[in-house]
């Protein structure tokens, strides 16, 4: 399904089933929320490639994830506080730039990943990932949440600390298992890293 959007870029990559929060300063996207929250309506949150959040429109990577405002705080200084949740991979087929600088795309929105149960081989990662909320200082339930396969990898990959080109191209994968097996390279890697 295709849909024009909003788009938000971010420096750092935001995975579907992962909420974060953003402060909200420029105008254009003080006008992205309003209007999102007014129409209840869902953007896009895509990674910069050059460029930044700030200023000139940035140059973005073509994969993202479609997100939703769940909450949102007026801070002391006038300006917005979200907390938003993302929820399906979206790709970026054409974009233009308003002239306040909001950037609109025509997306590819895409389904969904499957709910499927965690099996045995997944059981290290999801060890993984409780060991490093511990190492957050959060309870498990954050990042174990109604986990399945699909969500292990996303969670992980959004909180191990690999290079922004490689979270990026697991956006553009499909496939949970090409996702889940990319995710354990990246643990094999470090740990191997780990022990040089």
């Amino acid at each position: 399904m295709t849909s024009e959007i909003a788009l938000f870029p971010l420096q750092t990559v935001l995975y579907p089933t992962i909420a974060t929060r953003l402060q909200v300063f420029e105008q254009r996207y003080l006008r992205l929320v309003r209007e999102c929250m007014a129409e209840s309506k869902p953007f896009g949150v895509v990674p910069i490639i050059e460029g930044s959040e700030a200023g000139a429109t940035p140059e973005i990577f073509n994969w993202g994830t479609l997100v939703n405002i769940k909450d949102f705080d007026q801070l002391p200084n006038g300006l917005f506080s979200i907390t938003i949740s993302g929820d399906q991979r979206i790709q970026v087929k054409d974009t233009r730039v308003e002239d306040d600088g909001l950037m609109l795309a025509d997306v590819e929105i895409y389904d969904p990943d499957p709910e499927d149960h965690i099996t045995f081989a997944e059981d290290d990662l999801v060890d993984m990932l409780e060991g490093l909320a511990k190492h957050m200082g959060v309870g498990p339930e954050v990042l174990l949440k109604d986990i399945t396969r699909a969500k292990v990898a996303w969670r992980l990959a959004g909180v191990l600390p690999v290079q922004g080109e490689l979270k990026m191209s697991l956006l553009a994968m499909d496939d949970v298992d090409a996702r889940l097996l990319e995710v354990k390279k990246w643990v094999v890697e470090m740990r191997m890293r780990g022990q040089r």
